[in-house]
């Protein structure tokens, strides 16, 4: 794929809204190679789901979510070489490769407690564009998210916002979404971890 038409393509678009508006999580410092990779594992794998809203061919948002982000992972590691490809810039600097650490490995050691006590489907990323919000795109997408997670089984899904991200409260709040507690998903950085119930 020349680079004209790798830019166009549906996952660069969604990586470009996911490095524009999510800023202050770790994935966005590993590039927007790395996370059209990621959005392409995600829509390709059976246990999770990219949902997309365009406007005339623009993806204007979307929202990911996932029942079994180890699927997710494993989606990533087959596609091994573009991988290490994007992850290069990354691997001389150390305080990166331990956050992909603990990404990859920490947090699937715990996977399993966590999934116990949460519910095992969770909400990854919703975006829409500046120019967009406030139109009702966001909520649409937290809908189609809702039915489809309704659809393979699940009564409830899991977000996990951070602390200091009050706008995201205030809408996962406004969709009926409540706070279970806290976690610390990366060290020294507490997420404030609520339930959607789907009726």
């Amino acid at each position: 794929m020349d680079l004209k038409n790798y830019q166009k393509s549906l996952y660069f678009q969604v990586a470009n809204l996911h490095m524009q508006y999510i800023k202050e999580g770790f994935l966005p410092t590993l590039g927007i190679r790395f996370l059209t990779l990621l959005y392409e594992a995600i829509d390709k794998d059976l246990n999770s789901t990219l949902i997309v809203s365009k406007k005339d061919d623009k993806v204007i948002g979307f929202v990911s979510g996932s029942s079994n982000l180890s699927s997710v992972y494993k989606k990533l590691l087959m596609n091994f070489p573009r991988l290490i490809i994007t992850i290069l810039p990354s691997i001389l600097n150390p305080k990166k490769m331990y956050k992909i650490f603990e990404i990859f490995l920490i947090n699937a050691r715990y996977k399993k407690q966590i999934d116990i006590i949460l519910p095992k489907a969770e909400l990854l990323s919703i975006v829409v564009q500046t120019d967009y919000q406030g139109q009702g795109v966001a909520e649409n997408l937290f809908v189609e998210l809702c039915n489809y997670f309704k659809n393979i089984g699940h009564k409830s899904f899991r977000i996990a916002v951070g602390e200091s991200l009050n706008k995201a409260h205030a809408f996962y709040k406004k969709q009926g979404a409540f706070v279970l507690g806290e976690m610390e998903v990366h060290k020294g950085k507490n997420s404030i971890i609520y339930e959607k119930r789907i009726l």
